[in-house]
């Protein structure tokens, strides 16, 4: 762990709540299960507890380690590098995958005419800059600009509530529980699934008993919001269109009568999608700098910026590959990275704990 670097309970709430929305808040991850997407979407959010409970349950076990340092502990020096480099390639790739996500939203509802690659460059600037003053400066930018992020979800959904049909609500479960099993299998692994990252950022917390409370409280508070998000699309637009619908929040958003605040999703996407690229990046270059054994990071910041940015540009071809990456292989890619090795570690890290334990008392 770097040293001298502390964030509150506060700081560390708002990071996760930004993380948790990041491009939740222009996708619409469970319209898979059509008029269930709501009962999709509860269901993947309670399963984000179960592993939000074994992150933290891990980071409490392992004080003051990150996860790259509770990985070398639990399996070797060897192998836990090996399974640690594996999570530093995790955390690019996904940080190039919101990158990608930001670049194409902006393109096709934004600026039309201009290139994705100026609009990825110009963000990634900004990230690099925030990444170079370190995780305290970007959690207290997260403290100024998160909270504005509930204002701007309630505040639609309440201009839309004459345009709401509750009849999209049914039929329920018209083809059974297997797409909605399956959507929620897909909410599960995105967003919730990804905090995985916070592994790299727990140890920073200065008030390590309320790990478990704050984890959860901005756990309830961010999925409650997307919930409203989700059902309110749901009841707009319909089971068929929000299914249709790439960007269902900025079509909603246009369905306000006499104001525009599509705006806003922008401003939305700019705050949790850039929270998101800064956790998941300093994750990677201070695995990185832990990997060998150094004191600094940011040497690494430029590099990893330029390959995420490089990586984001290639990774997919277009936007239908990236949505079909997104709803049919990212779920099964990640859950080695979410479910498996950190069970592994809570199991491993749960023994040593008893073993000491039963030392002390001898």
């Amino acid at each position: 762990m770097i040293k001298g670097v502390k964030i509150s309970g506060v700081q560390l709430s708002v990071l996760i709540m930004g993380f948790l929305l990041g491009s939740t808040s222009i996708i619409n991850v469970a319209s898979g299960a059509n008029q269930d997407a709501w009962l999709a979407f509860g269901m993947g959010w309670a399963g984000g507890f179960i592993l939000m409970g074994m992150y933290a349950a891990i980071s409490l076990l392992n004080p003051f380690k990150t996860l790259v340092e509770i990985l070398k502990d639990a399996f070797g020096k060897y192998c836990g590098s090996a399974v640690a480099l594996l999570y530093i390639w995790y955390f690019i790739h996904l940080a190039s995958l919101v990158l990608r996500n930001f670049g194409e939203y902006l393109v096709i509802a934004i600026f039309p005419e201009t290139p994705i690659i100026f609009v990825i460059i110009c963000f990634m600037l900004v990230i690099a800059y925030a990444l170079k003053n370190g995780l305290e400066v970007i959690a207290r930018m997260s403290q100024l600009f998160v909270p504005l992020v509930p204002f701007t979800i309630i505040f639609a959904s309440l201009l839309l509530l004459s345009r709401m049909n509750h009849n999209y609500l049914f039929p329920f479960l018209e083809k059974g529980f297997k797409p909605v099993i399956k959507t929620a299998f897909a909410v599960l692994s995105f967003p919730f699934g990804e905090a995985v990252a916070f592994l790299m950022i727990f140890p920073h917390l200065n008030e390590r008993d309320s790990l478990v409370k704050v984890a959860y409280l901005s756990l309830a508070i961010i999925g409650f919001l997307i919930f409203i998000a989700e059902i309110r699309n749901l009841l707009v637009l319909g089971a068929e269109m929000l299914t249709n619908n790439y960007f269902p929040s900025q079509t909603v958003s246009e369905l306000i009568p006499n104001i525009h605040i599509d705006q806003i999703i922008s401003i939305n996407l700019l705050i949790g999608g850039g929270v998101k690229i800064c956790i998941c990046i300093y994750a990677a270059v201070l695995g990185i700098a832990q990997l060998f054994n150094l004191d600094d990071y940011k040497p690494f910041v430029l590099p990893i910026v330029t390959i995420v940015i490089a990586l984001s540009i290639w990774v997919y071809d277009n936007l239908f590959e990236m949505f079909y990456w997104a709803v049919e292989i990212w779920p099964y890619y990640s859950v080695p990275f979410q479910i498996v090795i950190p069970l592994l570690l809570l199991i491993k890290s749960s023994i040593n704990w008893k073993k000491k334990q039963e030392f002390r008392g001898n």
